[in-house]
Formats: structure tokens, C-alpha cells, sequence
């Protein structure tokens, strides 16, 4: 008997015993071969491995070199800076903070700024009134949708949708389906062989789950090449991925169908501020600097300077493209979900770009680690104990969509 990290899980293996998840839910007995769909469920679940009979123990994973006390101690007072507007006695809290301590003196130093993304000091102030307001009458011609997208959203939209339906329209496009295909076989997913067609990866895969996947990187490729004095789009994406496959692993935790819906709903949750990044750069600065003078979360500096914030306008911006209700909700209100339609939804989104925020990955602009709500954290039926298993697994989610998204 030997352990066994799950990429290297072949088909045939044998358990040598039970897999259970984070809370102790049995997802394979041992003595069970390995079958055509146990490494998928081993990876959504946050399983990195397992104990195989015969195996000599030579893939057991490497310990992790010991941090320097001193970059640590370090680290962990960064890390209460910007934990500054959390409650550091709320249990989830405490994990994730430990968490970030760890992963971030892990990783290698970051710089500094002043400000985000090497935003002056000076410059104009917003203009009074309404900003939503303003925004809906401001003659915007929103970036075209792919037609791909609208005929996506029909697909999700009607539960009698087939694979071959769904893989006619994804095949309208030969880089979205280049794009899909190299995801459906990178670890993202961790099938056991190779999936080389659309309708073979629907079937595997989920009709709702694939088009729903496909709808949000078709959304935010619009945007990939945009050059702005304001934003680092490389890091804006880094954010909004990392915030989608956590919300992803955070879904699959409570064992929700559909998990790519929510995968959807992280990864555009800023799509508000992104697009007024574009379309009001003078706004989208004023507030990045009232965030930095008076030292609050960007998403409050919003409010204070413009009575919403970019939940509001991502909103907005959803309803015009018609996309689905319930997208439109969890980027809306992922800052307040108590007020949603369906909180538990929203509150997932909500935890997933806090836990994003405080591990530091990519930025959407934001200094500190947005509160937790705690009725949002009560809505979310979440353990803080998934956090480990979550975290691990996001970041090597994240590094191979990171490499497949800059092909």
C-alpha cells in the first residue's frame, strides 16, 4: 500500500481505503478499482490523494520547504493590514487568515504601491448625481457579444437541450471549441482519457455545466486585449478566474448541482467595475483614490462616491445582454447576498472573492479583504474546515487555466 497524489491516479488502480470528503461523506469504498469517473469526483471534491494497493509510496508529495520566522512574522503583519475590516473572531475568518499567512509567505515577494496598479495621486474628481443613472443614459455601445453567447444562453435556458444541440453551437466557433476542449482536458476537470470532440465533452460533462463555462470565458475573452492607463488585465482575469474556481469548489463542497453556473457568476462578478474601468475612467480612478486616502474597500468607496457599486452596474450590463436572472443576482448583490433572491447562492460568490481577495491573487483593483457578512457566511451552509482542501485545489485549477487562457 502506498499513497498515491490523484493526477497520477491510473484507471484499474485499487483502493487500499475509503476516500471520504472534508466533512467525512464516503465518496469511494476501498477495495473499488478506479473507474472512468472517480478522478473527476476525487478533484472536484478537493481530493489530492488517495492510498492505492501495490504502490510503494514513491508518489507521496513533497513536504514544502520551511519559511524563514522572519518572513513570516512579516507576512503575518501585512496580513492584518489588509484583514483590517474582517472580524478576526469569526471562525472562518481566523481560518482563512492562516491560511493566507502561509500561502503568501510561500509564495514569492509582491510589490508594494501606494496605490493599485500605479494610480496618481491626483486628478479629477466624479461628477455629482446618480452614477447608475448616469451610466444607463450615457450612449454606451457595449463590446458585441459573439452571436455564440445568445445562442449559449438559449441552450441554458431550456432544460430539453441535448448534447448535440449544444455541441452545434459551441462548434460555430473554432476557438471557443479549441478553447473548451483544452479545458475538458486539463486537470481543471481531471477526466480519465482524452475528450476529442464537443458532443463527447457535453455528455461527460453536463449540457447546463459546459455552456455555462463556455458563456463566461466567451464574455471575458471580449475584454482580454483592452489597454488601460487604470487596469492590468492579466491580473483583473488572474482575480476573476481565481473567484470563479473558488466558486465553483465552495459549490461543489455542498454538493450543488451545476457547480459551472457559479464558476460563471466568480468569474464575472466584476464585470461592473471592469466596465467602467473602460467607459468612465475618470469615476473608476476617483474612486480607487478615495479607496486608498480614506483607506476602505473599493466597493464602499463606490458607494460613498456614487451612491452603487460595480455589482450594481454588472448587473446592469447582464440585463442588456439578457442573460440569465440568476447570473445577473449572484454578481450583483456578492457584496451584500442577504439581499438577493436566492442568498445562499450569492453568499458563495460573496465568501469566493473574499477568500480570492485575501490570498492575493490578481486584483480587480481592491486593497483589503472585503467583510464577511455573517448571515451570508450562515446562508452559505459552509465548514471553515473546507478551506485547506479548497485553496489547494484552486491554485492548481488556476494555473492551468491561467496557462491555457494565454494560448
Amino acid at each position: 500500500m502506498g499513497t498515491v497524489r490523484t493526477k497520477q491516479l491510473k484507471l484499474g488502480m485499487v483502493l487500499a481505503d475509503d476516500v471520504r470528503d472534508v466533512k467525512g461523506r464516503l465518496l469511494l469504498v476501498k477495495g473499488k478499482p478506479i473507474g472512468p469517473d472517480h478522478i473527476r469526483i476525487f478533484k472536484i471534491w478537493g481530493i489530492s490523494q488517495v492510498q492505492i494497493l501495490g504502490a510503494q509510496g514513491e508518489n507521496e508529495a513533497p513536504a514544502a520547504p520551511p519559511v524563514d520566522p522572519g518572513r513570516l512574522e512579516a507576512v503575518r503583519r501585512e496580513t492584518e493590514f489588509v484583514f483590517r475590516y474582517t472580524d478576526r473572531d469569526h471562525p472562518a475568518i481566523r481560518e482563512i487568515f492562516n491560511l493566507t499567512v502561509n500561502h503568501r509567505a510561500a509564495a514569492p515577494p509582491r510589490a508594494s504601491d501606494s496605490l493599485p496598479m500605479g494610480i496618481p495621486a491626483v486628478g479629477p474628481a466624479p461628477q455629482d448625481g446618480d452614477f447608475l443613472q448616469k451610466f444607463i443614459e450615457k450612449d454606451i455601445v457595449l463590446p458585441e457579444i459573439p452571436s455564440v453567447v445568445f445562442e449559449l444562453n438559449e441552450v441554458i435556458s431550456n432544460p430539453q437541450s441535448s448534447a448535440d444541440q449544444m455541441a452545434q453551437v459551441i462548434n460555430k466557433s473554432p476557438s471557443l471549441t479549441a478553447l473548451l476542449l483544452k479545458i475538458v482536458n486539463s486537470s481543471f476537470y481531471g477526466l480519465p482519457s482524452k475528450v476529442d470532440r464537443v458532443s463527447l465533452a457535453v455528455t461527460m460533462i453536463g449540457t447546463r455545466e459546459l455552456s455555462a463555462l463556455a458563456l463566461g470565458i466567451s464574455i471575458m475573452s471580449i475584454f482580454r486585449k483592452i489597454p488601460s492607463r487604470l487596469l492590468s488585465m492579466p491580473l483583473f482575469l488572474q482575480h476573476s478566474m481565481a473567484c470563479g474556481i473558488v466558486s465553483r469548489l465552495l459549490a461543489a463542497q455542498k454538493n450543488m448541482r451545476q457547480t459551472e453556473q457559479m464558476f460563471t457568476a466568480g468569474l464575472l462578478h466584476d464585470l461592473g467595475r471592469l466596465v467602467t474601468f473602460v467607459y468612465f475612467p475618470d469615476e473608476a480612478l476617483a474612486a480607487i483614490r478615495h479607496a486608498a486616502t480614506k483607506s476602505v474597500c473599493l466597493h464602499a468607496a463606490e458607494k460613498d462616491l456614487f451612491s452603487c457599486h460595480h455589482g450594481h452596474i454588472g448587473k446592469y450590463i447582464l440585463n442588456q445582454w439578457g442573460l440569465p436572472l440568476i447570473l445577473e443576482n449572484n454578481v450583483c448583490f456578492h457584496h451584500d447576498p442577504m439581499n438577493a433572491p436566492d442568498p445562499a447562492a450569492a453568499a458563495l460568490v460573496h465568501v469566493a472573492d473574499l477568500l480570492v481577495n485575501a490570498l492575493g491573487v490578481g486584483t480587480s483593483g481592491e486593497r483589503f479583504v472585503p467583510p464577511l457578512d455573517p448571515r451570508a457566511w450562515e446562508a452559505a451552509g459552509l465548514s471553515a474546515g473546507c478551506f485547506e482542501v479548497v485553496v489547494t485545489q484552486a491554485v492548481n485549477q488556476l494555473n492551468t487555466l491561467e496557462i491555457l487562457l494565454q494560448a
